[in-house]
């Protein structure tokens, strides 16, 4: 039975929870399906995002991925060397902002095991079966997950016949994250600044410490706390222009009130590099719809969105690819 809430008995603000343990995506006429697919849509369209109660990664993994393998991972001192792209060739791809403590590395292509052995080889030469094996059972979940909420977007656009299209040009990354709250004895310090996300989807997984907030459409920010069993997944960039602004990415910001590290893991879907053009559907543009985003190379927006220039707007995307308004007869 699907589980959906916006608020709980004392009217504290929190994302909508969906649970898709359970669904089967081969049936989309399914009763089951099809209202957990609306309550997706609702939540989509009214916070951008929702926490996902998907019961295939239990604690365990979570425990061993987060727990074990991540904290391994930042420890080892060769890490340095993946910060060097020619060293992981499209995988050692490293996050920092100055000012902020936080730090990410990428991996691209996560649910292949060659990829990750390639990865891992880098800091381990000698080898780390239990940080492949724990990244790769991780991912494997996490791509099954996002597919299904990637399928429940298209089908509440009317796009069923653009799914094989549109899953043939995803591809796939997973992102983990070191933050510490070293720069300030303040509780409640921003360690990683308020953004949106330039991908399709994200779906993160926090462990034991919280630290993620998400900003309502209207200005509020919602504290995501741990729970069994839940992932926070949010829209990015890439689906905001893709939908023709029907769907919002939210912003989100990570706060931490204490010392202790946190750690946590971002699984994605971007444009591939093949097919990495983003153009409206015909579908979705008409007179009450008319078309909010011309077609763009989402590298060479990432490239903008990351640029000086592209810091300076508070919308990056509407300054980069935005349709400007008609001119109205006077």
């Amino acid at each position: 039975m699907a589980s959906f809430a916006s608020k709980n008995s004392q009217h504290k603000l929190e994302l909508p929870q969906v649970e898709l343990s359970g669904l089967n995506p081969s049936q989309p006429d399914d009763k089951a399906w099809a209202m957990t697919r609306a309550k997706v849509a609702w939540a989509l369209e009214n916070y951008g995002g929702f926490e996902a109660i998907y019961d295939r990664v239990g604690a365990l993994l979570r425990d061993e991925l987060l727990g074990q393998a991540v904290p391994e991972f930042f420890d080892v001192p060769e890490l340095e060397k993946l910060h060097d792209p020619t060293k992981v060739p499209y995988h050692g791809i490293f996050f920092q902002k100055k000012g902020f403590p936080f730090s990410s590395h990428q991996l691209s292509d996560p649910n292949s095991m060659a990829a990750i052995q390639d990865y891992s080889g880098v800091i381990w030469p000698e080898g780390n079966n239990f940080f492949c094996n724990t990244m790769r059972e991780y991912a494997v979940h996490m791509q099954e997950l996002i597919q299904m909420i990637h399928k429940m977007i298209l089908e509440n656009l009317g796009l069923k016949d653009h799914h094989d299209s549109h899953m043939k040009s995803l591809k796939y990354s997973m992102r983990i994250s070191k933050y510490n709250d070293d720069f300030s004895t303040k509780k409640g310090d921003v360690v990683l600044p308020a953004h949106k996300d330039i991908n399709f989807i994200s779906i993160i997984s926090q462990h034991k410490f919280d630290g993620l907030e998400v900003e309502t459409f209207d200005g509020q920010w919602i504290r995501i706390e741990l729970k069994p069993r839940v992932f926070t997944v949010l829209l990015g960039e890439a689906f905001t222009a893709w939908s023709n602004g029907k769907f919002q990415a939210p912003k989100h910001h990570v706060k931490m009130e204490g010392m202790e590290t946190r750690y946590s893991m971002v699984y994605s879907t971007f444009p591939s590099q093949i097919e990495s053009v983003i153009e409206v559907p015909k579908k979705l543009v008409d007179k009450e719809h008319p078309l909010l985003f011309r077609p763009f190379d989402f590298y060479e927006y990432l490239k903008f969105r990351f640029s000086d220039e592209g810091e300076k707007h508070e919308d990056a995307l509407k300054a980069y690819c935005g349709v400007e308004p008609p001119t109205l007869a006077t």
